[in-house]
């Protein structure tokens, strides 16, 4: 083959990565190396090479397609997210197989929580209440025998199997049956950090897999096609590289927006002055079910969701909201896709007004329509001491006005302090 035909060929292959630098650039090409200070690709038929310290992310666009969702999942203290089956749990060590990762092996003291059934819609938020709870003791879940909801009790697992689980309780110990059991949350401390769906990884880089797990990894590295995995827990992981979706390098350099304490949240109401519903319920009742939500829709059940993908991190704001943060000129950038979440989008032709300013001045305006798609966004920041977002009335009108800021992140500033 001629040289010309070859690179001919290299220039039509399908890019498998997408590479997203620190200062809003990005590059597609195949993935040739990770190490320990670069990502290498080869870009257009030549070979690039770029700092990892520079780097916030690599996309792979040839993930494997994930099969049906596993049945029992859990999410350990470090922030990781695992599912899979068999799970077996010990005084000392859990153990779970995982159609991506294999056997995973654990020390329980890194395990919070063990959904033990299939996801349950109608269960979803319940447990997702009792994820966030603080207990000195563990919480078995149960699902109440009519299907009505979730129940629980205090006490100590002494130990998890296929068919029963031995629970002490009132210094008794009881088998119970592993089909009545929903899931399990272990003791946790009053005042310690929440490890439940939308706590952060406290790590400096995050994988998540085609089947949607989510690890926190002390460090990542590709050989061939394996990558090579140190998790936080402790333990070495080999993955083919065809089930990583994503691998987040931002650790440390990112502030998720949703995370980050308000200085001011102005809420003045659904409904637009004038119109037939305005005045019929108090701000402060509409506030309850229409004020601003993190990491949650409306609805706080469910995560964001543009176009069908899912947003672990995010805003969802309605009209009128105006809320501002003290960034103290720490933040280089704003990034983020913005859109009419999914639960209202489809619901007619409607439109939000979105205004983002620094320090009093505008930097983005724009009118969202619900039949828009989802805009990616990249908000200079540099020297900017506050920020403030405003979504009000795009069309005279609040409906659909579930404007989401998915996957919202402030960008550190490098010589920030």
């Amino acid at each position: 083959m001629s040289f010309l035909a070859l690179l001919a060929l290299l220039l039509l292959a399908p890019a498998d990565v997408k590479v997203s630098m620190l200062d809003g650039q990005s590059h597609s090409g195949s993935l040739t190396a990770i190490s320990g200070t670069d990502v290498s690709l080869t870009e257009n038929g030549a070979a690039a090479k770029f700092p990892i310290a520079d780097v916030m992310g690599l996309e792979f666009s040839a993930a494997k397609v994930a099969p049906a969702e596993q049945p029992q999942s859990l999410i350990l203290t470090d922030g990781s997210r695992v599912a899979g089956a068999s799970v077996v749990r010990t005084a000392k060590q859990l153990t779970l197989e995982s159609p991506s990762l294999g056997a995973l092996t654990f020390d329980s003291k890194f395990v919070q929580s063990v959904r033990l059934q299939p996801d349950n819609a109608t269960h979803r938020g319940q447990w997702n209440t009792f994820l966030k709870r603080e207990s000195d003791k563990d919480l078995l879940i149960v699902a109440k025998r009519d299907g009505s909801g979730l129940d629980f009790l205090a006490g100590v697992i002494s130990s998890i199997g296929p068919e029963k689980i031995e629970f002490l309780l009132d210094k008794e110990t009881v088998p119970v049956p592993a089909a009545r059991v929903y899931g399990v949350v272990f003791a946790r401390a009053t005042g310690a950090e929440e490890n439940g769906p939308s706590a952060a990884l406290k790590s400096a880089v995050g994988i998540t897999t085609a089947h949607g797990d989510l690890l926190a990894a002390k460090s990542v590295a590709l050989e061939g096609d394996t990558l090579q995995i140190e998790t936080g827990w402790g333990q070495s992981l080999q993955a083919a590289i065809d089930q990583i979706r994503t691998i987040d390098l931002s650790g440390g350099r990112i502030q998720y927006l949703s995370d980050l304490e308000p200085i001011e949240e102005r809420f003045t109401g659904v409904d637009p002055e004038g119109s037939l519903l305005a005045g019929l319920v108090t701000v402060e009742q509409q506030s309850l079910l229409f004020g601003p939500r993190r990491d949650t829709t409306m609805e706080r059940q469910s995560r964001l969701r543009l176009r069908g993908r899912e947003f672990p991190k995010g805003l969802c704001i309605h009209s009128r909201t105006e809320i501002s943060w003290a960034i103290d000129r720490q933040f280089s950038s704003l990034d983020c896709s913005v859109g009419i979440d999914d639960e209202v989008a489809f619901n007619g032709d409607h439109a939000v007004a979105l205004k983002i300013m620094g320090d009093g001045n505008v930097l983005f305006e724009k009118l969202i329509a619900t039949t828009d798609d989802p805009l990616p966004l990249r908000v200079p920041l540099d020297g900017i001491s506050t920020l403030a977002i405003l979504v009000d009335f795009g069309d005279g009108d609040s409906t659909c006005d579930w404007l989401d800021l998915a996957d919202a992140k402030l960008v550190i500033a490098k010589d920030a302090k």
